[in-house]
């Protein structure tokens, strides 16, 4: 996989894997249809690629991005004749940034093959780690999958709209100087104006305190969430090993049936993936996701293992 990196509207991930079939030239959408469709949905898919992600599929996918990083995270599944009229998926992606003035977060194209990733923001090795990471990981699964880690991923390593390099400069407050306010001003009406400038600031002061509060609490209760995740893998863990130990002696005997020996040690391998990535003092959401997908995929191993032992 070769990464390039692009920061606000120059590049800054390709992730080159190859390049799959589409619609004709004609059907597929340009960058400036993506970048209108992504405007009001951060889920876009070119009508010639919706067998590679399915309506309910995409619903998914949106979940995901409101419950990890809504606002953050944009998805375009285009077409391989959109990204051969641009250059590639690369400069198409930077066509649709561009369109897209004042974009924050990270957006993420694919025509199924081949991701490119661009983001507002300076933090790009993280980010084209965990998009590696998620297209890697689930290569043998559909686009789903690999959207839904990706997401997860983004998210994780995103630092925020406070991050982003094209976000606008804070504005200095209008505060009345007592040049502008004239000698002949008394003290009573200097004081009267700082009253009522106290007064117009005082809502805004509330509600950013009421914004941290409701953000530290957000904070807390996902915290406590990765907690609870946690001590569930780890508990579906145990109870994975002790159901492959309940087979061992059926694998053991001489008229074991191959298919189930095969089934056990592929339980067994994914068994031993999910321990590693669970060995960690605090594993990452992404690395909890694989866990429990590794646990899941162990267990219908298992039971295909025990259905051919008889």
């Amino acid at each position: 996989m070769r990464l390039a990196a692009r920061i606000g509207g120059v590049l800054v991930l390709a992730a080159v894997l190859a390049c799959a079939g589409a619609a004709s030239a004609s059907a597929a959408a340009s960058a400036r249809e993506v970048a209108a469709a992504l405007r009001s949905d951060p889920v876009f898919v070119d009508e010639s690629q919706s067998g590679l992600l399915t309506v309910p599929q995409r619903g998914q996918v949106r979940l995901r991005i409101v419950d990890a990083d809504i606002g953050r995270i944009q998805i375009a599944v285009v077409a391989s004749q959109s990204a051969e009229r641009a250059g590639g998926v690369g400069a198409l992606a930077n066509a649709i940034d561009q369109a897209m003035p004042g974009r924050r977060g990270s957006l993420l194209v694919t025509n199924g093959s081949n991701f490119h990733v661009v983001t507002s923001h300076a933090v790009v090795d993280p980010t084209a780690a965990a998009v590696r990471a998620a297209v890697e990981t689930h290569q043998d699964e559909g686009l789903d999958a690999q959207l839904l880690a990706a997401v997860d991923g983004i998210a994780e390593v995103d630092p925020g709209a406070e991050r982003d390099l094209n976000a606008p400069p804070p504005s200095a407050p209008a505060t009345p100087s007592a040049d502008d306010v004239g000698d002949d001003i008394s003290s009573g009406v200097r004081i009267g104006l700082f009253i009522v400038a106290g007064a117009i600031a005082l809502p805004f002061l509330i509600g950013t305190i009421v914004f941290l509060m409701a953000l530290r609490r957000r904070r807390a209760a996902a915290h406590d969430r990765e907690q609870i995740d946690e001590g569930d893998a780890r508990h579906a863990l145990v109870a994975l090993g002790e159901d492959i130990q309940s087979l061992d002696l059926d694998v053991d005997m001489p008229n074991a049936s191959a298919r189930g020996r095969d089934e056990y040690r592929r339980a067994l391998d994914l068994y031993d993936r999910a321990n590693r990535l669970l060995l960690k003092d605090d594993p990452s959401e992404v690395e909890l996701y694989e866990a429990r997908r590794s646990i899941e995929e162990g267990r219908k191993r298992l039971t295909a293992a025990r259905n051919a032992l008889g």
